[in-house]
């Protein structure tokens, strides 16, 4: 009996320790997560990440407008323009395709490519000046303790590797599933007024077809992009807080885009159904993610 004893006594005291080690193994994880998403934090919102200290991310993706530009197209590090207009980064994390017209960029780290070494134009401006723009953070005691923390047990952390890969873990913190439109669909049915109700309707009514392209994105699960002659269908969460529209910034504000869709398809909307549809548009605007101060400028906010 007693042995019996020892044995379970020795088989509970192991179980005890795999939980305890699983748990440990998981902390530690988060806290790498962390630290590699923190330092990305601030990369992301330094012009030291630019050759001539003039653009960081935050030039083309800023917080305040659900990490877009307000600009037709952004311009580089040397003042020239991009080709299309900036796409919000929020849910990032959740998307399988990155740029307007190239449906073969798949990934995160495929993406970030294009601005660090774009030469025409360029952005921030990385070709042939990798090692001055790294020399800046490797001589930063800040940055070296943020990438100490970050990658533990490296001999030199501060390379373009590890830049790009902390920036990515960064950009999928930016997460934001609280809109009023999805609290609506969670049950909530007073969290839209009549108006939005109306234009919701109106949004997937034959009348419009707008659902026909336009799927809302179903929270924390991987929405598969579509693409209309060679240029992404884009989210329309935040639309009220993004433009100017299209994937050339050609369309100033909401009205010009249905003028333009006016034109293109003789919807014959009136007065009252446009303050209707953009009554549900607005319902589509979450900036819940500007309360999470570890999502903004840590030169500004601690």
């Amino acid at each position: 009996m007693q042995q019996k004893q020892q044995i379970i006594g020795l088989i509970i005291a192991a179980v005890c320790v795999g939980f305890f080690l699983i748990h440990a193994e998981s902390t530690a994880k988060q806290n790498l997560e962390k630290a590699r998403a923190n330092l990305g934090r601030h990369l992301f919102y330094d012009t030291r990440l630019s050759y001539n200290l003039t653009k960081s991310c935050v030039s083309c993706h800023d917080p305040f407008l659900a990490f877009t530009d307000g600009y037709r197209t952004s311009s580089g590090a040397d003042g020239y323009n991009v080709k299309h207009n900036a796409l919000s980064l929020l849910n990032v994390k959740y998307r399988t395709k990155y740029t307007w017209a190239n449906p073969a960029v798949v990934s995160l780290q495929m993406q970030i490519q294009f601005p660090f070494f774009n030469e025409h134009p360029t952005e921030l401006g990385w070709k042939g000046q990798e090692q001055i723009i790294l020399n800046r953070f490797s001589t930063d005691a800040n940055y070296q303790q943020l990438f100490k923390l970050a990658y533990p047990g490296q001999k030199k952390p501060i390379n373009t590797a590890n830049i790009q890969q902390a920036i990515i873990a960064f950009e999928e913190q930016l997460v934001t599933y609280n809109a009023p439109y999805d609290q609506y669909l969670k049950g909530d049915l007073l969290v839209m007024n009549q108006q939005a109700i109306a234009g919701l309707k109106l949004f997937g009514s034959n009348k419009l077809g707008c659902m026909k392209c336009h799927v809302w994105e179903q929270p924390f699960e991987t929405n598969v992009a579509k693409f209309s002659s060679g240029i992404r269908i884009p989210s329309l969460r935040n639309i009220m807080i993004t433009a100017p529209y299209m994937h050339d910034g050609s369309l100033e504000n909401i009205f010009a885009v249905f003028q333009h869709y006016e034109e293109k398809y003789s919807l014959n909307l009136n007065k009252k159904e446009q303050q209707e549809l953009i009554a549900f548009f607005n319902a589509l605007t979450d900036t819940s993610y500007l309360s999470n101060k570890e999502l903004l400028n840590p030169f500004q906010y601690q």
